[in-house]
């Protein structure tokens, strides 16, 4: 379960749900606390005196006033009037009679205000305030009897309206942390969006920013290592270039060499004024120098095609026949070299579509790599054959004991490789520490 739940929160829409959630959870409980609070608050404004009631002045002022009035002598009307009640007629206080003995409702005063409709209102959340101690009552004592005065105040209804959008605002702020969490990821996405274009412009050394672990930071710290492993293989191109460039100018150098040599043994023969046996040595230093400079306008080739830019290849069709001629004449040439070579040319007829100079490099490349690198004791093994529509070259030898003798920079199969590659083959390179076996793949048409 604990593996789970990163996952399940790493997601934006996710969070966003959950946030939300609890946000809504939380302003929803608030707004239901604080509306409780709603008759207290109305009782702390009246003591700060933000309202203009005073039950116990208004008692005051009416006992004084009945000391001198016969309570049953006189109509309702001409009560309120002696009594002043409507100089207190607010819109939200009215008075009721009782009489004292009996209890026996004397006449009430009229409401301008009807008090159920703010307990029936959306804005009013619990019971109507007479329930809360709002209203007032005492005992006044009139000529011929003693009546209970109730004062009712419905004061509490001017803060209602107020109090509800104080609170519901109050409550709407609990969801705030959503958009401002919505914001920034936006901002975040903004930030991400420029970076990107920072690094399209070419810039590789400004990191992205990594910020979260949702997937907006997944994207941000992928497109870092994407940044980074870009910037790394551009480095290492320009330094194998700039490598190459090396070499190639070196192994330049190196051509002077033999050729100014063999210039100079061509000069000394063309004058003949040198023995024959002279003759037969010079011309032995010419072949020698000739099979250095091909050796090393090899390796140029080799290094110029395998590191060069790739260009477009003219392929042909070629028959089966050609290329078997073409290892045959490097068998003659091996066998003169003192290998055995075994054949099994399972097929002698279909045609690809490649190109006649690459299969001729690429059998001069691994030849030239038996020669330096086969056991010469041991037999040499050549198959060709068709399998699942593809023409199978297979050639198997085993390696030199001496290890002394074996030093190579795997330019040669390198520059196979890609040959291969470009006709659309494949090439398979298997072996251990005594043998070695080279496969090509062509598809037949």
């Amino acid at each position: 379960m604990r593996k789970r739940l990163p996952g399940f929160s790493t997601k934006v829409t996710m969070r966003v749900l959950l946030l939300l959630i609890f946000c809504a959870t939380l302003s929803i409980c608030c707004f239901r606390y604080l509306m409780q609070w709603e008759t207290w608050t109305y009782f702390q404004l009246l003591e700060q005196g933000f309202f203009d009631y005073d039950p116990e002045r208004i008692m005051e002022e009416i006992r004084e006033k009945a000391k001198d009035i016969t309570f049953h002598e006189l109509s309702q009307e001409q009560l309120e009037e002696i009594l002043d009640l409507k100089k207190y007629d607010d819109g939200y206080t009215y008075f009721s009679f009782y009489d004292a003995q009996s209890g026996q409702f004397q006449f009430r005063t009229s409401t301008s205000v009807d008090w159920n409709q703010f307990d029936n209102t959306i804005f009013w959340y619990h019971d109507v305030a007479y329930n809360s101690g709002m209203d007032y009552m005492e005992f006044i004592d009139f000529e011929d009897t003693t009546e209970q005065v109730i004062i009712y105040s419905m004061h509490q209804a001017k803060i209602v309206i107020p109090y509800f959008f104080a609170v519901f605002f109050i409550s709407i702020m609990c969801l705030l942390p959503v958009p401002i969490y919505i914001w920034g990821r936006m901002r975040y996405v903004r930030r991400i969006k420029e970076e990107i274009q920072v690094m399209a412009d070419g810039d590789l050394e400004h990191p992205i920013t990594v910020k979260g672990k949702d997937e907006l930071g997944i994207l941000a710290k992928n497109l870092d290592g994407m940044r980074v492993a870009l910037d790394e293989n551009i480095r290492r191109e320009q330094e194998g270039q700039r490598a190459n460039q090396e070499l190639i100018r070196s192994l330049s150098h190196d051509l002077r060499t033999p050729l100014t040599t063999l210039y100079g043994y061509l000069e000394i023969l063309g004058q003949s004024k040198c023995s024959q046996e002279k003759q037969s040595d010079y011309l032995a230093r010419c072949i020698t120098k000739v099979e250095e400079i091909r050796i090393l306008s090899d390796k140029m080739f080799e290094y110029a095609f395998v590191y060069g830019k790739e260009e477009g290849v003219e392929l042909t069709e070629i028959y089966l026949e050609e290329l078997l001629e073409e290892l045959e004449q490097n068998r003659e040439f091996l066998e003169l070299k003192g290998f055995f070579v075994q054949t099994e040319f399972l097929a002698e007829e279909g045609k690809i579509m490649g190109n006649v100079m690459f299969f001729q490099r690429i059998f001069s490349n691994l030849f030239t790599n038996i020669l330096k690198y086969a056991d010469q004791g041991k037999e040499l093994v050549w198959k060709v054959r068709v399998d699942k529509g593809m023409l199978c070259f297979l050639f198997w030898n085993q390696k030199l004991q001496s290890r002394k003798l074996v030093e190579s920079n795997g330019i040669g199969l390198k520059s196979v490789r890609r040959m291969v590659e470009l006709q659309n083959g494949s090439i398979f390179l298997t072996g251990d520490e005594d043998h070695f076996a080279v496969t090509l793949k062509f598809p037949l048409i």
